[in-house]
């Protein structure tokens, strides 16, 4: 984010500051970079550094290990971690901010695992550098995915995990990303520091690895999870059916072609009129329809503890995918609990 960005926030604030008598402190930055549009694709990387060699990860915002891919693997010939227990381990950035915030860089607990996630091979970074953050001496987790950095055309996944002590805006239209200090102004509108019109300020808790918001659809107020690796935006089927009265096969929840889910079950596609979050709203708006997730889950089967569950869980009611989110400008302070959602400028 650029001083003159702070500089029109500092100048909104001093007009706010003449109406209502107040003012927000502004957070600082702990680190930027720049957003890349996947050709043919709604999806996003992040361009990085693995050992001074440039990669492409995906933007795949949740709580998750970042993932490297097998073949940058092999082609940085990156060593396998020694297993250790522990924590979180501070990383210093030198530079990253005037007095020096460190990075957070997670050391994962491996003793007395309950889950093969638990036993990911892991492998060490010298140097990693993303926009104007630099660490060192990282750890990273090598992905399941063998088409990763082949046919698919991204080298690891960028979950945001190094920066869990940071609030996070992202730009989809400016194609930019920003970690900032944690905001604790209770003013949506000088929280907010972009020009903007309607500001939408929704709670937000997690679920599994991602985000989730309150959405509502043609009139319905929904959970949705914010998934950023996803191109497009998907309901589950029962709520399809159940909430909206959808029947498949018909005009109004016709098949998305030949498109299968995850499990061989026929995907729908329904244009539903509005979706959005208070006044920030997008209007007839395709979605797929499906029972189950589109990947299939290798390592499917039951996770060990007091009682022994499927793996299988259920999708998310909804999920907001990039074809929904690009067309948004979202700030996410965690310390408030809060999602703030304006319109992409």
């Amino acid at each position: 984010m650029t001083k003159e960005v702070f500089g029109a926030f500092v100048a909104l604030l001093a007009l706010s500051d003449t109406a209502a008598g107040q003012s927000c402190s502004l957070p600082k930055i702990a680190a930027t970079a720049v957003l890349k549009q996947l050709p043919q694709s709604n999806l996003m990387t992040v361009p990085v550094e693995i050992n001074g060699t440039p990669k492409q990860f995906l933007l795949d915002i949740g709580s998750n290990p970042t993932e490297v891919s097998q073949a940058t693997v092999t082609e940085l010939s990156l060593p396998e971690s020694t297993k250790v227990s522990g924590g979180i381990q501070p990383v210093p950035i030198p530079g990253l901010l005037a007095g020096g915030i460190p990075l957070q860089a997670p050391i994962y607990e491996t003793k007395g695992s309950r889950s093969r996630e638990d036993l990911r091979t892991r492998v060490r970074v010298r140097e990693f550098t993303m926009g104007s953050a630099k660490g060192r001496a990282m750890q990273f987790v090598v992905a399941n995915d063998a088409d990763m950095g082949k046919a698919i055309p991204y080298d690891g996944l960028l979950t945001g995990d190094f920066f869990r002590q940071y609030d996070v805006e992202i730009d989809f239209g400016g194609k930019q990303i920003t970690y900032l200090t944690p905001n604790t102004c209770a003013d949506r509108n000088q929280v907010v520091f972009w020009a903007h019109f309607e500001v939408a300020a929704v709670p937000m808790t997690t679920l599994g690895d991602k985000i989730q918001v309150p959405v509502t659809i043609d009139g319905h107020t929904l959970n949705a999870v914010i998934d950023t690796s996803s191109p497009r935006t998907v309901m589950r089927r029962d709520i399809a059916e159940l909430t909206f009265n959808l029947k498949p096969d018909t005009s109004d929840m016709m098949p998305e072609g030949l498109l299968k889910d995850g499990l061989g079950q026929q995907v729908y596609r329904h244009t539903f009129r509005k979706i959005g979050f208070e006044g920030v709203a997008a209007d007839d708006f395709p979605m797929l329809i499906e029972t189950n997730d589109m990947a299939r889950d290798a390592d499917r089967g039951v996770v060990l503890g007091s009682h022994a569950q499927s793996t299988d869980a259920r999708i998310p009611d909804v999920t907001l995918g990039m074809d929904v989110l690009r067309q948004l400008h979202l700030y996410a302070v965690f310390g408030q609990k809060t999602l703030y959602v304006t319109a992409a400028q």
